[in-house]
């Protein structure tokens, strides 16, 4: 699946694909490197008013949850469950 994700707020965001146990372990590495930026495999950073794409394959059915990991992010709302179907 392409994803085509726009930050179209004023500050960084993040888009992580992952199940619960990648999203987990991915809080935990930004509480520890809030600053840290993704350009590769299963999640994208962007700054304001940037665009980019994440080519993503589905491999199993099942839940994956998208997620920002910014520090209050994902407190604040920004994660999803996306049910995946065979």
């Amino acid at each position: 699946m392409r994803f085509i994700v726009t930050d179209a707020g004023k500050q960084k965001h993040e888009f992580a694909i992952g199940d619960a146990e990648e999203q987990r372990q991915h809080a935990e590495m930004m509480k520890e490197m809030p600053d840290m930026k993704h350009d590769e495999g299963n999640a994208v950073s962007l700054e304001p008013g940037q665009t980019k794409e994440l080519i993503w394959r589905f491999g199993k059915p099942g839940n994956v949850e998208i997620a920002c990991h910014i520090p209050g992010h994902y407190e604040a709302g920004m994660h999803a469950i996306v049910a995946v179907a065979r």
